[in-house]
């Protein structure tokens, strides 16, 4: 709602410099061409403010999806697989493969083999 209120305020404002403009060129004695030139900026003027507002809308759209599929992403992590790396959690012919380790997941709350992924960016090796 608060974007048409920017496009009602913009229209406004390009709507009154075209009767300012063709208004000035009108006592001068040219009517048709500053009709046309009043009609040219706010037309121009609006379609330029609803493409903004068009894309601004789709954007946030898009961004709503990924955060949705992002939500349900996480939450089809079990609890105790999240964070960790050796969890894998893809289908495979219909059979999903949880871990590496645990094929078929962890049947407690707690894993013995878990392993956080790096903070430092690295493996290390002993």
């Amino acid at each position: 709602m608060l974007n048409l209120k920017y496009l009602n305020i913009c229209a406004g404002v390009l709507g009154l410099t075209a009767a300012i403009i063709g208004g000035t060129i009108l006592f001068r004695g040219a009517s048709a061409k500053s009709l046309f030139t009043g009609s040219c900026l706010f037309s121009g003027g609006s379609l330029v403010v609803v493409t903004s507002l068009y894309r601004r809308q789709i954007d946030k759209e898009i961004e709503l999806d990924i955060d949705q599929i992002l939500e349900k992403r996480r939450k089809a992590v079990p609890k105790t697989c999240r964070g960790c790396k050796n969890y894998h959690g893809v289908k495979y012919g219909g059979v999903m493969l949880v871990c590496a380790i645990h094929t078929n997941g962890v049947d407690g709350d707690y894993c013995p083999d878990f392993e956080s992924f790096s903070q430092k960016g690295g493996t290390k090796w002993k």
